[in-house]
């Protein structure tokens, strides 16, 4: 009786209870749905049951609860809209049942839902914005040139960033460590982006270096660091200003724009090794002179080990190196006989001091050795280091002029752990035995134009070498 007369029901375990929710059973094919809905209502159970039993108490019912069984319509055709639709959604049948059986509790559910759906609407705004602001933050970063230079430096030091497949030496460590430094002082506060490097800037960076009053030499120095950054954030996807390293451009530099690139010569050098010495300076002529013997870079002269001295197929003695800075292989023959003697000294476990202590010991050696070699204490023009200025500054170094304004400083002032390497080559050029490709073999060149730059002859010098060609009388051994 009750499924004919209505479909709302009282559910079996609800029988026996005074009030009791309608339930009703919703099903359909077309969306295979087959669902028991509360309708939200509440009813007296006895008088529901007795309405039930007959069409005459249905009637009854109907006219004395006319509000309800409106209400019951009303739901009845809510459900079968959303039933019969294109789609079936329990909860959108839950939710039009609620609206008429319960407006208030409907409209506190629906405020409900839209605070929720608003806070929901919010919150991804807000983690969308917060995305926006960390990307614009990260791409901020990634275009600010300071960032990845010093993170580069910081990355070459550890090892974690390497030069083809090998570390960064020591030297080059050094080296970008300087430019950052002075990267940081042109851009104290870190703004310039990569966008920013164009000819206007590198004339400004130019100009700061002017200002600082660095030797040409320096300036190209920093030069080719500022390009070679550029480049290397290129590669790494970094910036995509592919102009950039079109606006670098060395500058010419002059002999008198340098500082005093000596030689020792031969004779000067077997002075030095006659001198009676004892100690650290003993240790450090003698690595000095392996530098000159073997024409190599202190990095590399200065880190022989006992593993370096092997021979050739046909038996000739020699030191095998693996240049720091080149990662070259180079072959030198234990020629000269203060080198075999220097070796032999140390039973070829010769030692190493820090290139700080040779620089400053050698000068302090060559300048007690020119009292009897007076071509040491021959006064030449040069140019001082930004460490020499400041001690200037400072009033710690004296520094003697001429008429001209220029530097002059005796010789053996002029002497650097670089200066072995020039005078290793400038000797074996001399001796007029070695090819360049020869010579270059030793020295680790690549190109025949840097070697020769390491050659550092006056136009007295050329001239008497044009004379020894002419007129051998020699036979010194390299």
């Amino acid at each position: 009786m009750a499924k004919t007369l209505s479909r709302f029901y009282i559910r079996k375990q609800d029988e026996k209870k005074e009030m009791a929710t309608l339930f009703f059973r919703v099903q359909n094919k077309k969306h295979k749905v087959d669902a028991l809905f509360s309708s939200q209502v509440q009813v007296d159970v006895r008088d529901w049951r007795e309405a039930v039993s007959s069409e005459e108490n249905w009637m009854r019912h109907r006219e004395k609860n006319f509000k309800l069984h409106d209400m019951l319509s009303k739901i009845e055709m809510a459900v079968k809209s959303e039933v019969e639709g294109m789609h079936f959604e329990r909860e959108n049948v839950e939710e039009a049942i609620l609206a008429i059986a319960n407006p208030k509790k409907s409209e506190a559910a629906r405020k409900a839902r839209k605070a929720e759906e608003d806070a929901r609407l919010k919150e991804e705004q807000r983690q969308r914005e917060e995305a926006e602001e960390k990307r614009r933050k990260e791409e901020s970063a990634k275009a600010n040139i300071w960032n990845y230079l010093d993170s580069f430096v910081e990355d070459i030091k550890v090892g974690k960033r390497l030069n083809g497949n090998d570390p960064y030496t020591p030297g080059s460590c050094k080296a970008w460590s300087s430019f950052r430094k002075l990267y940081n002082g042109f851009d104290p506060r870190h703004k310039l982006t990569w966008n920013d490097v164009d000819r206007a800037l590198v004339t400004k960076f130019l100009e700061h270096l002017g200002r600082l009053d660095y030797m040409g030499s320096s300036v190209n120095k920093y030069l080719v660091s500022f390009r070679a950054l550029v480049g290397y954030a290129y590669t790494d996807g970094i910036h995509n200003n592919d102009r950039a390293l079109m606006c670098f451009s060395k500058r010419k530099v002059d002999e008198s724009d340098k500082a005093a690139e000596i030689y020792l010569t031969e004779a000067e050098l077997q002075a030095l090794a006659d001198m009676e010495l004892t100690g650290l300076k003993d240790q450090v002529r003698d690595i000095f002179l392996v530098g000159c013997y073997t024409c190599q870079r202190v990095s590399d002269y200065n880190n022989i080990t006992p593993d370096s001295f092997t021979t050739t197929a046909k038996g000739t003695p020699i030191i095998r190196l693996i240049q720091q800075k080149t990662r070259n292989e180079v072959k030198i023959p234990i020629m000269n006989p203060n080198l075999h003697a220097i070796c032999e000294k140390y039973g070829y476990n010769i030692p190493s001091v820090i290139d700080v202590l040779i620089n400053r010991y050698i000068k302090e050696i060559l300048r007690d050795l020119s009292e009897s070699v007076p071509s040491l204490a021959v006064k030449v023009p040069t140019k001082l280091t930004m460490k020499q200025k400041k001690n200037e500054e400072l009033g710690k170094l004296t520094i003697e002029r001429n008429a001209k304004g220029e530097v002059v400083m005796p010789r053996y002032a002029c002497v650097t752990t670089h200066t072995a390497r020039r005078s290793g080559i400038t000797n074996m050029y001399l001796s007029h035995k070695y090819t360049i490709v020869q010579m270059m073999h030793v020295s680790g060149h690549k190109t025949q134009k840097t070697f020769m730059d390491y050659i550092k002859l006056s136009s007295d010098e050329i001239a008497d070498e044009i004379d020894a060609i002419a007129n051998p009388t020699k036979a010194d051994v390299f």
